[in-house]
């Protein structure tokens, strides 16, 4: 495949007027062309467009109607084919707190998904375990009924088949039991991600101590920042240890606080993460359940019959164009390359360069998704549309 693209930028270089060349899925070369050397025999014509490293969404939990709580195969699937119209060519299914016996058919679902099957749309790259063990003051969405406390021996009768499939857990540091809950998450190579919590700056820093790195959807479902206690909100500015999971929609936090926080972070401590549900792709009016939770899309947004939100109707490529402001490399840092590098990938995906992966994704001068490309094949093309 020649790939002929008018701009191209990853996390750490834009070039302009590059062809990009793919073969058996990996980037082999990449020349200059102009309006007089122009090649004529690009397979693909990009010259008005971008071109980036596919989206990585390391917090999703559906799209276009399908949940991935669901714990059905096909399901997933769907999402994943969402997900690819939307530039994203590698995803984390994510849970939210429910019945253990759910939680355990999603894992099962996830491994038959990783082990068995080509990438024909977005891949899954592992799951994302957003509860059990959360603090009832601040979830959110997610149904009280089944919030657990913190217990390494809980956790092990329900995940410890499948410890291979989870990456990121979320949980509330500072709930009983919850310091030796995070230790064995990290000797097990488990990303913990304190959210869905009422912690103090010390209960952050003790997380911190024991190997807690990230933070689940920052500004949203956590203690926020006071002058004399900075909470979640402010250990997450604060501390370089956390990366911070960020939905750039303009609704589940305001501009003015996303740059707040890129700025306090830098790009390299941010991950832009749609917090998909259900409703994302869906007209206004479209009602479906979270858990035993009655959700509504309504002017844009999802929300439960008292007005909390209820995950995100955001994608990607629209995080990606709201964080606009930010030179294109660092819009790369937050939308690809950051959760590749937690996730141990960055070394084979994330860059434009010989040698890396081909999942690339080119947007128009709209930020609209044209073309979708995952390991150098062709899995979504709205070049027509």
């Amino acid at each position: 495949m020649r790939l002929l693209a008018g701009r191209v930028a990853d996390a750490l270089h834009i070039q302009e007027k590059a062809m990009v060349m793919v073969e058996d899925g990996r980037i082999t070369q990449i020349e200059s062309w102009d309006d007089a050397t122009r090649p004529q025999k690009a397979d693909i014509d990009a010259r008005r467009w971008l071109l980036v490293p596919g989206f990585v969404d390391i917090h999703v939990h559906g799209g276009a109607g399908r949940y991935v709580m669901e714990a059905d195969e096909e399901a997933i699937l769907s999402v994943a084919h969402h997900l690819t119209r939307h530039g994203v060519t590698g995803f984390l299914p994510t849970t939210i707190t429910g019945p253990r016996e759910q939680l355990t058919a999603v894992l099962e679902v996830i491994v038959r998904l990783m082990r068995g099957r080509a990438c024909e749309s977005a891949c899954v790259l592992g799951c994302h375990l957003e509860g059990p063990y959360i603090n009832p003051q601040k979830k959110g969405a997610q149904p009280e009924a089944y919030i657990l406390t913190p217990d390494c021996n809980d956790f092990l009768r329900w995940a410890g088949p499948y410890l291979e499939v989870v990456r990121i857990m979320t949980l509330a540091p500072e709930l009983p039991g919850a310091d030796q809950l995070i230790r064995m998450l990290v000797r097990e190579g488990i990303i913990v991600s304190i959210g869905h919590t009422n912690a103090t700056n010390a209960d952050v820093d003790r997380a911190i101590g024991f190997g807690a790195r990230h933070v689940t959807h920052c500004g949203n479902a956590m203690r926020g920042m006071e002058s004399r206690e900075p909470g979640v909100l402010g250990a997450a500015l604060a501390r370089s240890e956390l990366v911070a999971e960020l939905i750039w929609d303009n609704i589940h936090v305001h501009p003015a606080v996303c740059k707040v926080i890129v700025e306090a972070k830098g790009a390299r401590g941010v991950i832009l993460i749609s917090d998909g549900i259900p409703g994302a792709g869906m007209p206004d009016g479209y009602s479906f359940s979270l858990g035993d939770l009655p959700v509504v899309v309504s002017n844009g947004a999802a929300r439960l019959p008292d007005g909390t939100l209820a995950g995100s109707l955001l994608t990607l490529e629209r995080a990606f164009y709201n964080a606009g402001g930010y030179d294109l490399r660092k819009r790369v840092l937050m939308s690809s390359y950051n959760a590749l590098c937690a996730l141990g990938l960055n070394h084979r995906k994330g860059r434009i360069a010989p040698g890396y992966d081909a999942d690339l994704v080119v947007l128009d001068e709209e930020g609209t998704v044209r073309l979708t490309v995952i390991e150098g094949r062709i899995v979504y093309d709205g070049r027509e549309g």
